[in-house]
Order: structure tokens, then sequence, then C-alpha cells
């Protein structure tokens, strides 16, 4: 499994070095849930899915290619991929796009990639190995000269362990750049809260890199956006928690739309927002 995580964030990165042909442009169409779809998202869906049908025997489910339930229910194994996640900011240009490459156990990721091509960001996680970034400036000269490969990352990786980089008394909440909610606003209202707004998976990443604490998520999203990320919070020391349940998101539903969660980075877990979750004070804790 260690060759495979660092296999699969090569393939991200290959992917993110695609997609970038692309950034700037603004052909689009639109799916039938109303969101957009570029050339970039399918043609990094194509290269990704050849890839990981290459290095491992496991079926691919993505956003651009659903595995039917039928077809993935009794899987041990399968990946799950967001081949650009983030397609609004991709067309805002605002950098805040990533690449999500997640496989999948029974009903929870085990490995997970996360790539900001635009940014040289990377974040890879493997379940009781750890999780991990580089620094991107490293990163980017790695790839300049050609010298990129899994040996590299397995040499340069740095451990991620979600202690805030700047330590402040004001909790840092993240938030969507495009699907804020009321909610959401009453949420950060409520802890006084800080705010910080990332496209894409970068927000679960800013909490297992110590950027921020903590991301009320109370508007729809899908299985692919968030296994990825998940798996690297997790390994940082967070949590993502459904918000009904309580307990951490499952995968491999009938239904590949996630319910509401909040994410807790590993300096919240215990916190006051924290406690209040399991009280039983929601809908706004």
């Amino acid at each position: 499994m260690n060759a495979l995580l660092y296999q699969s964030a090569m393939i991200a990165i290959n992917a993110g070095a695609l997609v970038l042909q692309y950034y700037g442009l603004e052909d689009f169409k639109l799916k039938s849930d109303s969101s957009p779809v570029t050339k970039a998202d399918l043609e990094s869906n194509a290269l990704i899915t050849q890839e990981l049908q290459v290095k491992s025997p496991y079926k691919v489910c993505s956003e651009e290619a659903v595995l039917d339930y039928e077809e993935r229910k009794d899987l041990e194994y399968y990946w799950l991929i967001d081949p650009l996640d983030g397609t609004k900011d991709f067309l805002a240009k605002n950098g805040g796009f990533t690449i999500n490459i997640a496989l999948i156990h029974k009903n929870r990721p085990i490995l997970g990639v996360v790539y900001a091509p635009a940014f040289y960001q990377l974040y890879f996680a493997l379940k009781g190995f750890g999780s991990f970034t580089c620094e991107p400036q490293t990163l980017k000269n790695a790839l300049d000269s050609k010298s990129l490969n899994p040996v590299w990352l397995e040499q340069n990786k740095q451990k991620l362990n979600g202690e805030r980089i700047v330590k402040e008394e004001q909790i840092i909440a993240c938030d969507s750049m495009f699907h804020s909610t009321q909610e959401t606003q009453d949420f950060v209202a409520k802890y006084h809260l800080k705010v910080q707004k990332y496209g894409s998976s970068l927000k679960v990443c800013a909490l297992a890199e110590g950027k921020a604490d903590i991301y009320p998520r109370l508007n729809g999203t899908s299985e692919w956006d968030t296994a990825a990320s998940d798996i690297v919070l997790e390994e940082a020391g967070g949590v993502m928690l459904d918000y009904e349940s309580k307990k951490p998101l499952q995968y491999n539903k009938p239904s590949v739309r996630n319910p509401y969660f909040l994410a807790f980075a590993k300096s919240q877990v215990g916190g006051v927002i924290y406690t209040n979750f399991f009280s039983h004070l929601c809908p706004l804790c």
C-alpha cells in the first residue's frame, strides 16, 4: 500500500499538469445538476482512470463516470475520484481546485491524495501510516527539473500533525468560495469564528495542515468531494463527522450524496464546539 500511495500521488500530479493546459479557458457545459464540466474534467478523468487500472486491480468510480451501486456494493476495495474538484474555482481562475484520488475499503477511505496544481500543494495519506505534504516550491523545482518520482516523494514528504501553525485565540473556520449557506454563516456568528475561504478539498486540507480549526459543511457534497481529504484529515488527528449521526462519514452508499458534516482539526477535537456537537445542541451546535 505504501508504494500505491506514492504512485497515486504521481498520477494526481500528472493529472494536474494536464488540467493546467486548459487553465484560463472558459469553454464548459452544464451537467444535469447544473454543475459545470470542462474538457479538463474529462481528460483528467480518462488519465487517472487509465493509470489507476494499470497500477491496481480495483475498479474506479468517478464523478464523471459513476460506478453503479449494484456494481460496487460488494467490492472490498475501489477507487473513488474527482478528476477536477472545484470546477467553478477552475473557471474563476482563483487556483482553488484539486485532483482527488481515494481508495475505499468497504465504507471508509484508507488512502487519499489531494493535489492543487495551481499552488503545487500536495497532500497524501494512508491509514495507519500518516498524513503528509511537500513544500510547494520544492515540489515545483522537482517538477521543473523532471526529477519528481515516487522515491523523491518518499524522501521529501513532511508529516502533518494537525497542530496550528499560528497560535491565536480566535477559532478559524473554513468556508466555501461558492457554496456558503445561511446555516454556515449562522454557525460562524454563534461562535464568533474567523472565516477563511478556500476552494474544493483545500478546506479540509487546511485543517490537516494546521491553517484552520473547523469546517462546517451545511449543504450538499458527494462522496468523491470528501473521500481523499477525509483520510488526510483523519491521519493528521482530525475528524469529519456526519451532522446527524455524529459518526465518521460513510462511503459506498446507495446514494453518493453526503450528509451535512462538521470537520474538526486535531486542535478542536474535545474543544467547546466539539463537545456541544455531541451534547445534542444542534442544529447550530
